[in-house]
């Protein structure tokens, strides 16, 4: 899939959402993820979500980079752009080198986990899912949920 092959109704840019939030707590966030501790991000994630102090109530709202349906599954994805610097730090005048090489698996799910990257990969899709039920006819979200993608943008190579 290349995201420029994408026609414009495969796609929705900068989708904005306001999420009601009855009362959440951080054991409420850990539970969550919990349900499947086998997960990308769960074992691990968990012990660091747990380290957060969250007690929200009110509305969240926030922006999904980019929207998308992959055609050849009809499935719906959410990507969002990252800026992470990851590279290495110098001492003095010399500037810091940062590469596409830097951007290894292990590099780039680092910066997942300490940013709580995993946490709003799932609140986005929440978002996702709440919109696709409104608006997508016949949803079912076995059939049309995808899942997200990340992409370090400072890790792409140059064409």
């Amino acid at each position: 899939l290349q995201l420029a092959d994408l026609r414009p109704e495969q796609r929705l840019h900068e989708l904005s959402f306001d999420l009601p939030v009855q009362h959440i707590r951080t054991a409420d966030l850990v539970r969550a993820f919990q349900a499947d501790s086998t997960a990308r991000f769960g074992g691990d994630y968990i012990h660091r979500l747990a380290g957060l102090t969250v007690n929200s109530r009110g509305v969240l709202t926030g922006s999904i980079d980019l929207v998308f349906c992959d055609p050849a599954t009809q499935r719906w994805w959410f990507l969002d752009w990252k800026s992470n610097w990851i590279g290495e730090r110098r001492t003095g005048a010399e500037p810091g080198l940062c590469g596409p090489h830097h951007y290894s698996q292990e590099a780039m799910e680092e910066q997942m986990l300490h940013h709580h990257y995993p946490l709003q990969a799932h609140l986005y899709l929440v978002a996702l899912h709440r919109h696709l039920r409104w608006r997508l006819p016949d949803y079912d979200p076995e059939q049309h949920l995808g899942g997200y993608v990340y992409c370090f943008l400072r890790g792409c190579p140059e064409r």
